[in-house]
């Protein structure tokens, strides 16, 4: 028996150090950042999300968020090791601030460039709703600019529903607010 490709959700590891690296490589040279974070400074990336998950802040900026990696896994076979591509990444923050209230919410995504178009915006926001019901939320907040339109779609599919838009100083552009009842 064969097993097969899947699609799933995975936290940052140690091991994804390589598909990491061709991501990030990915969006760059698409003039955008995945996570930021070089290539070398990975473990310590692996290290901080961890503790963020589990409530453990260093930095007063941040809030507890639980970052959520879509990978297409393909299963080690005798000719190959296991292949992970990493698709997308979804960061749940675990409560708001004014900030996030603002710009961000509880939920941030990005699909890879070469994946866009192919409903992996919407399934890592499925996703990552399920993941803030088990933390027992009862309704998320998410912001987009109000022109990026696919963004939009994404949040209405999963339920999203438009609150306010208005200016916002910190991203310097219009934003749109949607709240998704859990």
């Amino acid at each position: 028996m064969t097993q097969e490709t899947t699609i799933q959700l995975l936290a940052p590891a140690l091991d994804l150090k390589a598909a990491y690296r061709e991501c990030e490589a990915e969006f760059n040279a698409h003039g955008e950042a995945f996570l930021g974070v070089g290539a070398a400074d990975w473990p310590a990336y692996v290290k901080q999300c961890d503790e963020e998950a589990q409530g453990i802040v260093r930095d007063p900026a941040r809030v507890p968020q639980t970052v959520l990696l879509l990978a297409r896994v393909a299963p080690h076979t005798p000719d190959a090791p296991q292949r992970v591509t990493l698709l997308g990444v979804a960061k749940l923050r675990h409560y708001l601030t004014p900030t996030l209230e603002d710009i961000g919410g509880h939920i941030g995504y990005s699909i890879r460039p070469s994946e866009r178009g192919k409903g992996y915006g919407t399934l890592i926001l499925a996703l990552t709703l399920d993941r803030a019901r088990e933390l027992g939320l009862s309704r998320v907040l998410l912001t987009c600019d109000s022109e990026n339109v696919r963004s939009a779609l994404v949040i209405v599919r999963n339920g999203g529903v438009l609150t306010s838009e208005g200016y916002s100083p910190l991203r310097g552009a219009r934003v749109s607010r949607y709240w998704i009842a859990l």
